[in-house]
């Protein structure tokens, strides 16, 4: 959405020569369809200029492993650098082979078979040869402990989409245990061929190879441990980049490169060096000016030191965007008590005749400062992490174009959101109608938000923000406080708010996954009990189970958009411009409010060039080392600013280029 035409000609230079470091994706020979051999990519340059001597990460930590398990859902990002997975990503975000070699898909879609890398070996904490290599078998042994309830993985519902699996889940839940693997289709076809079977096509299984179910275990290991198995880092085996070598709970982590490693040519890093230290957040900036640290975010109490320091000026950047949107919703199920607070009525009837009035949505829509609002996070930069759209940018493309630059979208992305003239008018718009209704001004709206974070500024920016321009005559705002303590559990989720930021986070490469909060059946923002959205059920049917007073909704006008748009699994530009006019929808009837990725925004300063870092929004890739060199110093503000549209516009050609080819990316 940014555009920096002033640094065109940089732009062309640089794309020419990062198209130059990094290795393309290549068609195999297969006879199946989808068949892709890409090489595992190496974004950075080899010469050694700009790179620091010693190739150390020193980290400061705050929050201790809470789990040794690689089967368990928790520090996703620690397991990545420990145990490889089928698949990885490369800095601009492409599948690129890991324990896979390679992989064929058949032509309905449904077989997805793997050639597994031969020679990896499984290692233990301190280096030595456990004995035995990395098979097909070991992602059965771990799709099979996942999807017995037994073992609490909480991950089992990422397999159901594979045949059989979720019956077999639901039989190990009887008392009989009665569950037959060989109707599960995850089978070891032979020593290193590994094969899934979907239930339908999926055209994004390769992304979601990436989480915990895509690590391989040891099955004779993890029977030789019993109970032992993932309870420190000595007690499970390795097949990663890096080895933990020592670790002493809240006190310090080493991890060290893996002499064994399958692809320790683009291993650059030598150590990893973490101490533990409570105070983490606002001690880390100082310990990274002596020398203690390569990595320091910089809290907003810190920024304006930083900023008005020249020399730290030069050491710092702002945070990359992160893969979380976040937004603001309307709720049309409110479930807040009806009260008096200084005067002003929360009523349940008046605040739904206002949210069912698209006029009033609209008002809302135009009339949100969101640069003033995304302030409160980064008082520097804040149009770095707007965001215009549902999707944020770079997370998908088609058509050689960002997701949100396709063309149902472009409308809501290509202008300023904020515009108060046109709230305004809708504004007075929404007033008719509502008088005309019988309904009361001012609208009484109740917003909560998080008191021990910067939910608090941002409550009262964007109230007062926009009561000064839509009048208190018309709109007031009601603010109340709750702790981070079961947050979500007691204010969006229990519909327990009139307007209120939300957010959202990806599980797999593909626009769908952004429609999840908003279908029929989630406990998320309930836009589908608007008028026209929906029909009501009758009392007693199967959705009461919800705890839904009266019933439940179903015919959802949305769902049924959106499973329209998701019939495509094969030509993905089809598929993401559908996908695309679903959102346009949304957006069009002011049902979502965008705001931005707030969860990058700030500052920090850094020894690792976040543009050869793996990149993706979704599973364990982006926490790897893999391929990284630790800078010689800190790259500055306007060497950031300067690569991202570079970086951005590769990129889309890249995908672009694959998806011409028929790869799977």
């Amino acid at each position: 959405m940014k555009k920096w035409t002033a640094l065109l000609l940089a732009m062309l230079m640089v794309v020419t020569m990062l198209a130059g470091c990094a290795k393309t994706e290549k068609p195999d020979t297969g006879t199946d369809t989808g068949t892709t051999t890409p090489d595992t990519t190496t974004p950075t340059d080899t010469t050694g200029e700009g790179h620091n001597k010693d190739q150390v990460v020193k980290l400061m930590y705050s929050d201790e492993m809470a789990d040794w398990n690689p089967m368990h859902p928790s520090s996703g990002g620690d397991w990545a650098n420990y145990i490889d997975t089928l698949v990885e990503y490369d800095n601009y975000g492409l599948c690129q082979p890991c324990l896979a070699e390679s992989w064929t898909k058949s032509e309905d879609g449904l077989t997805w078979t793997f050639k597994i890398r031969e020679g990896v070996k499984w290692q233990k904490y301190d280096g030595t040869d456990y004995g035995t290599e990395v098979t097909a078998e070991d992602w059965v042994t771990t799709a099979k402990w996942i999807l017995d309830p037994v073992n609490t993985a909480r991950t089992a519902d990422l397999l159901f989409d594979i045949v059989g699996a979720e019956d077999y889940y639901n039989s190990m839940s009887t008392t009989a245990h009665t569950g037959d693997w060989s109707t599960v289709g995850i089978k070891a076809t032979s020593t290193y061929e590994l094969q899934f079977t979907l239930t339908k096509p999926c055209p994004y299984f390769l992304s979601r190879l990436t989480y915990n179910w895509g690590y391989p275990t040891s099955a004779k290991y993890l029977e030789e441990m019993g109970a032992t198995f993932g309870t420190d880092n000595t007690t499970f085996l390795y097949c990663g980049a890096f080895l933990c070598s020592e670790w002493e709970a809240n006190s310090y982590r080493i991890d060290v490169a893996n002499p064994e490693y399958w692809d320790k040519e683009d291993i650059h890093v030598d150590r990893i060096e973490r101490k533990f230290n409570a105070e983490m957040s606002t001690l880390a900036p100082e310990a990274l000016l002596r020398g203690e640290v390569t990595y320091a975010d910089i809290p907003t109490s810190q920024l304006d030191e930083w900023m008005n320091d020249p020399a730290k000026a030069a050491m710092i950047r702002p945070n990359r965007a992160g893969s979380y949107s976040y937004f603001y919703l309307i709720n049309f199920w409110p479930s807040y008590e009806e009260k008096t607070v200084d005067g002003y009525t929360l009523n349940h009837e008046q605040w739904l005749a206002a949210a069912n009035n698209v006029n009033f949505r609209k008002s809302l829509y135009y009339g949100l400062d969101r640069i003033k609002a995304i302030s409160c996070y980064d008082p520097y930069n804040p149009a770095n992490f707007e965001t215009r759209s549902i999707t944020p940018p770079n997370f998908c493309a088609a058509d050689g174009k960002d997701y949100t630059e396709l063309d149902p979208l472009v409308p809501f992305t290509s202008e300023e959101q904020f515009q108060s003239d046109k709230a305004l008018e809708f504004k007075k718009k929404a007033v008719e109608e509502l008088t005309a209704a019988g309904v009361k001004l001012p609208i009484v709206a109740y917003m909560p938000y998080q008191t021990d974070s910067q939910q608090v500024d941002l409550a009262v920016v964007v109230s007062q923000q926009l009561e000064a321009l839509l009048g208190t005559d018309y709109i007031k705002f009601v603010l109340e406080g709750y702790p981070s303590t079961d947050y979500l559990s007691t204010t969006r989720r229990a519909g327990n708010y009139s307007f209120m930021m939300s957010y959202w986070g990806p599980d797999y490469a593909d626009p769908e996954t952004w429609t999840d909060p908003f279908g029929i059946g989630q406990k998320y923002n309930y836009i589908y009990m608007a008028d026209g959205m929906s029909e009501k059920a009758t009392e007693g049917e199967e959705g009461a189970r919800l705890g839904f007073d009266g019933g439940w909704w179903k015919n959802s006008v949305y769902d049924q958009k959106v499973a329209e748009a998701t019939q495509e699994t094969i030509d993905l530009s089809k598929r993401y411009n559908a996908m695309a006019t679903v959102e346009a929808w949304l957006l069009d009837q002011a049902y979502v409010i965008p705001l931005g990725t707030l969860g990058g925004c700030g500052y920090v300063s850094t020894y690792m060039n976040p543009f050869e870092s793996q990149y993706a929004p979704f599973g364990v890739s982006d926490s790897r080392y893999k391929y990284q060199y630790v800078m010689d110093k800190p790259m500055n503000t306007e060497e950031y600013l300067k690569q991202l549209p570079i970086w951005e516009q590769e990129r889309a050609k890249r995908i672009s280029d694959a998806q011409a080819a028929g790869i799977d990316y």
